[in-house]
């Protein structure tokens, strides 16, 4: 009954939010870009607050978050990394394709300002990179994933440079940052019950998760930003920078599974039986 009470209240902070957001849309389509995503910024941060404090999540942080036209890069773990950044961030996130055809869902991230990449489409990448640098020239930071996939939290995977170009071209700063979940009340492994890589019901594991008591998002912001002259050489010390502040999530003990979970011989089994699934880009 709690977990339901919690998710009825996290929809509550949806509607309530959802006239600023529709009007900061509004804005956009009349030519007011900076206006309007500076207004849904702000307005996507306040409900990352209250979402996580609804969802019983609590932050440890080191380091200072930027403000301003930055890049942010972070590791990739779970649902959560979205309102865990966008709480203490204020900018506008790159996700793929997909989730705008979620229902409901999809329509919501989509007037929020979100920039869907069509993953695995090399010809997508210049259009994404233009409108990046429009973004970040509106004075409005951007934050996205360049592992591409959400991994099960033993390591950080190789950074994808595409989307950097952006950063560039524009001699645009990049702050790297790095993620870890824990679940102190909980003897089951956050990286089940926290991390979603799998190919598991969103709403069913978020009810897994609100069963394991507090979550604590542990964000290690880099202490200085990185520019660089070509993206690969950027991602590369993108990366080096994550790695370098990461903690593997713990794995054991694994808990039964939810209907959808993969079948134990490709993801409940022994960590070294799991190949890594994915969900944001």
């Amino acid at each position: 009954m709690k977990s339901t009470l919690r998710l009825a209240g996290c929809f509550g902070v949806v509607l309530l939010f959802a006239p600023v957001v529709f009007f900061a849309w509004v804005l956009r389509r009349c030519g007011r870009q900076a206006w309007g995503l500076a207004l849904v910024v702000r307005c996507q941060a306040l409900w990352a607050r209250w979402t996580l404090a609804l969802l019983g999540v609590r932050l440890d942080v080191e380091g200072a978050p930027p403000r301003g036209p930055f890049v942010v890069v972070a590791n990739h773990l779970s649902h959560l990394d979205i309102p865990v950044l966008s709480a203490l961030f204020p900018g506008r996130f790159i996700a793929k394709s997909e989730i705008a055809t979620w229902p409901g869902i999809g329509f919501v991230v989509a007037v929020s300002g979100t920039l869907f990449v069509r993953r695995g489409d090399r010809r997508d990448v210049p259009r994404m990179v233009a409108e990046m640098r429009r973004t970040l020239e509106a004075g409005v930071g951007l934050c996205f994933f360049p592992e591409g996939w959400a991994s099960r939290g033993l390591e950080v995977r190789r950074f994808h440079a595409g989307l950097l170009q952006s950063a560039v071209d524009g001699d645009f700063p990049c702050l790297p940052v790095t993620l870890g979940y824990d679940t102190p009340d909980s003897e089951l492994a956050p990286a089940w019950t926290v991390g979603w890589w799998g190919p598991v019901n969103l709403f069913r594991h978020v009810r897994r998760m609100l069963d394991q008591g507090t979550v604590v998002a542990r964000v290690r912001w880099a202490p200085e930003p990185l520019r660089g002259s070509e993206r690969k050489a950027l991602a590369e010390a993108l990366e080096a920078e994550v790695r370098s502040r990461f903690v593997p999530m713990r794995q054991e003990r694994v808990p039964a599974p939810l209907p959808g979970d993969p079948e134990p011989e490709e993801g409940l089994g022994p960590p070294s039986a799991q190949a890594p699934g994915g969900t944001f880009t």
